[in-house]
């Protein structure tokens, strides 16, 4: 039963979408349709299966042997000047047609229908016959095909197969060895995704119709796509040059898998003949100028000798050259390696992006904005925080790229992710290590925007001077734009004493955009003379649907009631065992990720381990007692009664982060220096208005984000 999807997967291969199975399955079992990505895949219904084996029998994947010559004849063709402009290279295909034509044959070929599909049809209309003319870099559809094919040849007609080297091997499997068939194998690149190549036609056609696509139109480049179409009676023609869904079908951006080990590139070929483009031909034959067209032919059997004879009587020219020359360029080995980027290209049109812009960004790394600062800490509040502004440059249809400051010791590849967080950015959206800075700002080029994001990255006290210098941009270039979005400095104040802070302060002034997280910041850049504006948290401008999603990777079960007392730093100022008897809950005591959970504490600590765990308690909880400056932004957002606790926390060890988070939203009240005065004082049961709180999270939402489009000049 569903023997063809079993012996694919047994010999590792995949299916190549040539509607052979379909086409040969009695029962109606097996349907062929396009797969998430645009590609032509089988389906079977094992209720219909009557395990006939017919499927297996048909598929090129499964079975495929030739006869024919892995030594083949090859030679440079040219025919007439009648033939050669109409046709992509040498005019080999149409000067065969024709022949089976005028002997009452009838020919099988690719033509574009009138939705843009490619599809093959059988015919013996000369003016069908030269709409197969042309290469078509478009997924083709051979659904209908095998039975008229065998059809004609049981009659006892001749008919010429002209198309991919995977369906002549399947039309081979299906009507059996044959001599009124010929066939010629194109040499082939690999076939696109559908799913692209329509949703590509639908941004250039702009709501006209389509009528005619020619990626090989010899009064233009190579690489330009000449359209044509049709908007009621007005017919119009578009030349893009540099035609971005050419480019990306050149560098194997979204070629199917089956594609990528090709059993039918390499000699012996499946055709009579294969034939295709003579590359680089002045490297070889210097006296002639095959501007106008010029193909390479492969004879591969008798019958594909019988057509190079059909050939030599209609050329202009024809030579007989080195196969070994052809292989150097063309395609005559197996495997052929998609572009790395290829995941990044699918998961930008997911996103909504447009093809134009997904190719380009693969091909050239490209991205709108280049993000810096503790994305990668041993800390669950600065993680989330990373995750969040991710996640919010997303929402705003930016591509993010994450930049982790130079280490010298880094001489390859690109910084893992957090290492408490378990939903990883794609590495596609990881910048490599830069081991200096003057290799660091190469990534200038590739972004529109750089900056610097949340937490205490201005913080003398906390970080190096080189860290430093990559938190104030030091690596941005003068002509780039760049940002500070809720950056911090720590503490209420900040005085230049050293050398170190001074160039710090230079730094900062180069900065085009400036926000911070505390109103004491906009006063600290006030006195160096910039302009800040006070926004809010990342965690707290994200949208909670993506908090829900980090949720979703949890590993640990909370119980349905508990109160949360998540413990930044161990000390009495936090005393969970009254909280529980006060609050009449069971509360959990969850440790922060750099507090050695191996170590006598007063208290019992849990370790959440991920940042997802940690999420899922805040998001779970009914309570929340902390002294996490991120914990309590949290809670806020997800409007959880809360209570924050400074400790032993001054002016110059973070104090105001609280304090200004808190004078937002009217909440001073909220905040004590232990979690026993907080209770001896009655906090515990005085509600918050979260309708009030709500209402001021809004506005300030909306105050952050305008300001944030305003600074990565999004009008």
């Amino acid at each position: 039963m569903v023997r063809v999807l079993s012996k694919l997967h047994d010999s590792n291969k995949h299916c190549s979408g040539c509607f052979a199975c379909e086409s040969v399955c009695s029962g109606k079992a097996i349907t062929i349709n396009l797969d998430s990505r645009g590609f032509y895949k089988c389906s079977i219904s094992p209720k219909l299966c009557k395990d006939c084996g017919r499927c297996t029998e048909v598929c090129p994947q499964v079975e495929y042997t030739t006869k024919n010559t892995s030594d083949p004849e090859c030679y440079a063709f040219a025919a007439g000047s009648d033939l050669l402009s109409g046709s992509s290279s040498g005019g080999a295909f149409i000067t065969l047609a024709k022949w089976i034509i005028m002997n009452g044959g009838y020919v099988c070929g690719a033509v574009y229908d009138d939705d843009m599909n490619v599809v093959y049809k059988v015919t013996n209309d000369s003016q069908i016959v030269d709409r197969m003319r042309g290469s078509k870099y478009v997924l083709s559809e051979m659904r209908g095909v095998y039975g008229e094919v065998s059809g004609l040849l049981k009659s006892g007609k001749t008919v010429l197969f002209s198309g991919l080297p995977c369906h002549v091997a399947a039309l081979k499997n299906y009507v059996g060895d044959n001599q009124r068939l010929y066939t010629i194998d194109l040499l082939c690149a690999g076939t696109p995704s559908k799913m692209v190549y329509k949703q590509y036609l639908k941004e250039i056609s702009k709501g006209r119709k389509i009528t005619n696509l020619s990626f090989r139109d010899k009064s233009v480049p190579y690489g330009t796509l000449v359209v044509d179409y049709k908007d009621g009676e007005k017919e119009s023609r578009e030349v893009i040059y540099n035609d971005p869904y050419f480019q990306g079908f050149n560098r194997d951006l979204y070629k199917d898998a089956s594609c990528m080990d090709c059993r039918f590139a390499p000699s012996p070929r499946p055709g009579d003949m294969t034939i295709g483009d003579f590359w680089e031909y002045d490297k070889l034959l210097h006296d002639y100028d095959g501007r106008r067209g010029l193909s390479c032919v492969v004879v591969n059997n008798e019958n594909g000798r019988e057509m190079l004879e059909v050939l030599r009587g209609c050329a202009s020219f024809i030579k007989k050259v080195r196969f070994s020359f052809l292989k150097r360029f063309n395609r005559f080995n197996s495997v052929r390696n998609g572009d790395v980027m290829s995941p990044r290209l699918y998961y930008m049109l997911d996103r909504g992006h447009s093809v134009s812009k997904s190719v380009t960004y693969c091909l050239k790394r490209r991205y709108d904005v280049g993000l810096t600062g503790f994305w990668r800490v041993l800390n669950y509040g600065g993680d989330l925080t990373y995750y969040a502004l991710y996640h919010v440059i997303l929402d705003l249809g930016l591509e993010p790229v994450m930049i982790e400051a130079c280490d010298p010791k880094m001489t390859k590849g690109s910084p893992l992710g957090p290492t408490r967080l378990e939903t990883k950015y794609p590495w596609y959206n990881v910048a490599p290590w830069y081991t200096d800075i003057e290799r660091q700002r190469e990534i200038n080029h590739r972004v529109y925007t750089i900056m610097v994001g949340s937490d205490q990255v201005w913080n003398p006290n906390l970080i190096n001077s080189g860290i430093m210098g990559c938190y104030t941009l030091d690596f941005a270039v003068p002509w780039r734009n760049t940002v500070a979005y809720s950056s911090s400095f720590g503490k209420t104040y900040y005085v230049v004493d050293t050398p170190e802070k001074e160039n710090h302060v230079k730094l900062l002034k180069r900065i085009n955009h400036v926000s911070v997280r505390e109103s004491s910041g906009v006063d600290i850049c006030a006195g160096f003379g910039i302009k800040a504006k006070h926004v809010l948290d990342p965690v707290m401008l994200c949208d909670v649907k993506h908090y829900k999603d980090l949720v979703k990777n949890a590993t640990i079960t909370y119980p349905e009631h508990f109160a949360l007392c998540f413990v930044r730093h161990v000390g009495m100022h936090l005393n969970p065992l009254r909280l529980s008897k006060e609050i009449g809950k069971e509360v959990i005591s969850m440790g922060g990720p750099d507090i050695n959970m191996e170590d006598e504490h007063p208290y019992l600590l849990m370790n959440a381990r991920t940042v997802e765990n940690w999420m899922k308690a805040l998001m779970e909880c009914e309570y929340v007692v902390t002294d996490s400056f991120h914990a309590v932004a949290v809670a806020i957002v997800l409007k959880k009664p809360f209570i924050a606790i400074y400790g032993n926390m001054t002016e110059d060890t973070g104090i105001d982060r609280f304090v200004s988070l808190l004078k937002m939203f009217k909440l001073e009240s909220r905040l004590f220096k232990t979690s026993d005065e907080a209770m001896d004082a009655g906090a515990l049961t005085k509600p918050i208005d979260f309708g009030m709180v709500g209402r001021r999270l809004e506005e300030y939402r909306k105050d952050s984000l305008r300001w944030l489009k305003d600074a990565l000049e999004m009008w």
